[in-house]
């Protein structure tokens, strides 16, 4: 079975997922932008943003043909749950049917299961993104691919009406080069670990500071999708992994510009423990196989490590020039403070072989000591919030010589699992400097506030620029400042180098 239509340009794809039925359907329709969005578990959500959608495209895209897929792991050949597809498919009829003639013909709605797309059946938001990125090789009009996750709950207008005036500014001043747009929003200062202590980071070492590499919502020309297609696909690129991937590979590409997009606020669904608990090693791992894919092809990594280039920065679009004014990301429930430090302690040991092999002895003993320190620490509600005093200025250390490690022996699951536990605590020691900063300094003031934690609505606006995103960037140009460090000790084993660097 293939796609069936439901409805007036309305489809819901079956069992088995077949492979060139959505490219053939794309090709019929001739979209000149596709919408994807990768789902899992979005049932009450991906309705509305399917509705969104659709509104803010019709207006940013005038003339145009544009088709919406949802690619959903919620339904599988093992689950049968098809409430996210079902949602989709609901939404989108009632949005079409309410639509004037002219605004239906330019719509195309799809909702199908990825699960064994090309006969394979790992789960997660890369494989979702590949049924998109391969079976848009079918349809000659496509202009771009605009990814969103499935969980959001923006206004999409001024967006869209942002990647549209970005496109339309690339034709003109690049128009035989790729484009890839990614985004800069306001998040919570509990959120966006990964873009904060490792994306942003790892990103300088290939040239180009791009802290919004894993920000799910981002927008690939044609040309930058097919790099997708031709990419080699591993089990990590296949999960979370994928976004991380993308945006090295388009670092990479000269062909390729890269636009950073202010959009405000991204209004989601904060990532839980039970997220937390896989992401991060497959977000890690992805980037470093991409580090050692770039140095082992032509020596990029090493080559700019000893290099004198300034860093790179994408092509940004700020509040001035999207129109979009800062957007508070209000209040979330999801950190627990006491949960945070059962997290190290229980952690520590599954982590600790990786930590002895890929740290220096001192900087592993270090931590122990700390660990050792936060276990005796008490909890009690007057006493102060403690961590692991993983300090930026640590975490930094940290880098180099799980870096180093990783290009001297090609060994990525151990530099994975250290830096998966030692970015928590890096991460987690940024949030009690934040909760800090507002006042909650003690385990009883975090707890008072953690089902309902924000900042106040009249400081989020300087709070969110000076005490996160500026911080945040700054520690980024601190590690790609220092990032000789790195060569200092590859230089101590020669041999790992295919030729020593100069």
């Amino acid at each position: 079975m293939g796609l069936v239509e439901i409805f007036p340009n309305v489809f819901r794809g079956s069992f088995p997922v077949q492979e060139g039925a959505l490219g053939a359907l794309l090709a019929r329709f001739g979209p000149a932008h596709v919408v994807g969005h990768p789902t899992y578990g979005n049932a009450d959500n991906i309705g509305a943003e399917l509705r969104r959608g659709m509104e803010a495209a019709l207006g940013a895209y005038p003339n145009e043909r544009i088709a919406f897929v949802v690619s959903d792991g919620t339904l599988t050949l093992d689950r049968p749950d098809a409430s996210t597809v079902e949602a989709a498919l609901s939404a989108a009829c009632a949005f079409l049917g309410g639509a004037p003639e002219s605004a239906r013909k330019r719509l195309l709605a799809v909702a199908t299961p990825y699960d064994g797309y090309k006969g394979d059946r790992t789960p997660g938001k890369g494989s979702a993104l590949k049924l998109l990125f391969d079976e848009t090789a079918h349809c000659p009009t496509l202009k771009s691919l605009i990814l969103l996750d499935g969980d959001l709950r923006n206004d999409f207008r001024p967006w869209f009406r942002t990647f549209a005036a970005v496109e339309a500014h690339h034709r003109v001043s690049a128009s035989k080069r790729h484009f890839f747009i990614t985004a800069r929003y306001a998040r919570h200062f509990v959120d966006a670990s990964l873009t904060r202590f490792i994306v942003g980071p790892l990103t300088t070492l290939m040239g180009c500071y791009v802290p919004g590499g894993i920000s799910g919502d981002i927008v690939l020309s044609a040309g930058a999708v097919r790099h997708e297609r031709e990419a080699v696909w591993d089990d990590a690129r296949r999960r979370y992994g994928t976004d991380i991937a993308t945006t090295f590979d388009n670092i990479a590409d000269a062909e390729t510009d890269i636009y950073e997009v202010y959009l405000g606020a991204k209004l989601h669904d904060i990532t839980d423990e039970a997220k937390l608990a896989v992401m991060p090693g497959e977000v890690i791992g992805s980037a470093l196989n991409r580090l050692l894919h770039y140095e082992d092809r032509d020596g990029r990594v090493t080559r700019l490590l000893a290099s004198e280039e300034p860093l790179k920065r994408p092509v940004t679009w700020g509040p001035d020039k999207t129109g979009i004014a800062f957007i508070d990301p209000g209040s979330t429930d999801v950190f627990d403070v006491d949960r945070k430090r059962e997290t190290l302690l229980s952690g520590f040991s599954r982590y600790e072989a990786a930590m002895r092999e890929s740290l220096d002895p001192e900087t592993f003993e270090a931590v122990r000591q700390r660990l050792e320190r936060l276990r005796r620490a008490p909890t009690d509600d007057e006493s102060p919030v403690v961590f692991l005093d993983v300090t930026q200025d640590l975490w930094i250390r940290i880098l180099y010589e799980g870096l180093a490690y990783l290009l001297a022996t090609r060994r990525v699951d151990p530099v994975k699992n250290a830096l998966t536990y030692l970015y928590t605590a890096a991460f987690l020691e940024f949030c009690r400097e934040k909760l800090d900063r507002l006042g909650a300094r003690t385990y009883g003031a975090v707890r008072a506030v953690q089902k309902r934690l924000g900042v106040p609505p009249e400081q989020a606006e300087a709070f969110y620029r000076t005490e996160v995103d500026a911080v945040v960037d700054a520690m980024a140009a601190r590690f790609h400042a220092g990032r000789r460090a790195i060569l200092d000790r590859l230089r101590a084993r020669p041999s790992a180098f295919r030729s020593p660097p100069r």
